[in-house]
């Protein structure tokens, strides 16, 4: 299939309507690829009495380390008391601890447990699982074409990182970081 593009503005290809419907397929599917996985995990975490919440706020703490309940409260998006019944939940599953501060009582640190770090090891472990049986579906070629992909689309979230990304986020990842809770992150013209 050729692709044409229209002319440069400000260094960048204005995409053609073939371009477009490209990147449309590819958001797409990569949509279904991610809900079959989400829809996946649900079940499963049911399962182990593990809500999404406790997930996301395991993800949180795994990539961020322990957190102040006001700071995990403002990462998980929601009022400091939602996240202190999250946070007592979860205690009670023996996935997360308080900590206090010596200095000041009334600061809670939350940190994950042991318990906590191999459930979320579990789940990354399982959902990999899931996407190997997946991609055994695909023949030599198939896997070649998607492995060449994907190098190409690291590559341009190599190329896009800028030092204001990182002291927004308030981390410094890898090039290749794609562990829970990343986000794909393009430039807009």
């Amino acid at each position: 299939m050729n692709v044409t593009t229209e002319p440069v503005a400000a260094g960048v290809p204005l995409p053609s309507p073939e371009r477009r419907a490209l990147i449309d397929e590819i958001v797409a599917g990569t949509a279904v690829i991610a809900g079959h996985q989400r829809c996946a995990v649900a079940r499963r975490l049911h399962r182990q009495g593990i809500s999404m919440a406790h997930l996301q706020t395991l993800w949180i703490l795994q990539e961020h380390g322990p957190q102040p309940m006001t700071r995990l409260a403002d990462l998980l998006g929601v009022a400091v008391p939602n996240a202190t019944g999250i946070i007592d939940r979860m205690e009670q599953r023996g996935l997360v601890e308080r900590l206090r501060d010596g200095a000041d009582r009334r600061v809670v640190t939350v940190r994950q447990t042991p318990e906590g770090a191999r459930a979320v090891e579990e789940i990354d472990g399982w959902r990999s699982d899931m996407l190997v049986e997946l991609l055994d579906r695909l023949d030599t070629d198939q896997l070649l074409r998607l492995v060449g992909g994907i190098q190409e689309l690291r590559e341009a979230i190599r190329t896009d990182e800028r030092p204001e990304t990182t002291e927004t986020h308030g981390t410094d990842l890898p090039p290749d970081a794609a562990g829970p809770g990343s986000r794909l992150e393009t430039a807009r013209p």
